[in-house]
């Protein structure tokens, strides 16, 4: 199970997590984005990335990629040594409507019903700048790129949140990547062709069963994921004495 120092309510807040999160490796830090600034920085790489390259919102006199979701949302970033947003996700909280619920239930299999208990949560907005896409962070435990270094970031406010479990709308390619590289996601109904041409699928991931497969299949890259830099994790993974892939 995972196993962290729980808050005493066992709810997750925007004000009890806005700065949370701070990891700094190499050249690049990951954290919640919570200042002005730094917000501008990722409503202007969602606008480029979700209006310009993909076309798949209107554009803005602004410049800036905003909707109601972001209200109910915490915000990662990675940032370079410059403080220029190199990726950024966006996680909405359990409260309200996901993104899934709305824009695409067409995607949800008629036999699963969308978890809105406090421990699920929904990744959306996810982007890397194109200046960034090639960049990693190496170290004792591998050379990883700058996705996963978010993923990572996600992953440890997550622990320290009560979050286990998380919904994604992505490319069924992408969906087959993220398996490839150890999230063992689990689509929630059947991929569809989206008007643009895009084959989306819906899914969900459960951190704890991450944890027991990746101890297994990929321990070095898993030592890299929990180790957290600046302040370490107050928790140790459950050893499992046998385990299923999925």
């Amino acid at each position: 199970m995972l196993s962290v120092e729980r808050k005493i309510n066992g709810s997750v807040t925007k004000s009890s997590a806005k700065s949370s999160l701070f990891i700094k490796e190499g050249d690049f830090t990951v954290k919640n984005l919570i200042y002005e600034n730094d917000k501008n920085q990722a409503y202007r790489l969602r606008h480029r990335i979700f209006c310009h390259e993909l076309g798949w919102v209107p554009p803005s006199k602004e410049a800036l990629e905003i909707d109601d979701y972001d209200d109910n949302a915490i915000f990662f970033g990675v940032l370079n040594e410059q403080n220029r947003l190199a990726a950024f996700l966006r996680l909405i909280l359990p409260g309200k409507s996901f993104m899934i619920e709305k824009e695409f239930s067409s995607l949800i299999g008629s036999e699963h019903k969308i978890r809105k208990e406090n421990d699920a949560a929904e990744i959306s907005r996810l982007c890397v700048s194109p200046e960034a896409r090639n960049d990693t962070i190496s170290g004792n435990f591998g050379i990883h790129g700058i996705s996963m270094f978010l993923y990572k970031g996600v992953y440890h406010w997550c622990i320290r949140n009560d979050i286990r479990y998380l919904y994604l709308v992505v490319d069924y390619k992408i969906y087959r990547l993220c398996r490839a590289k150890g999230f063992p996601c689990k689509l929630i109904g059947q991929p569809l062709t989206m008007p643009d041409g895009v084959t989306a699928v819906a899914a969900i991931m459960d951190w704890q069963e991450f944890e027991l497969l990746n101890t297994v299949k990929r321990p070095d890259m898993m030592n890299w994921f929990t180790r957290y830099q600046s302040t370490p994790v107050q928790w140790r993974l459950q050893q499992p004495d046998s385990f299923l892939l999925h």
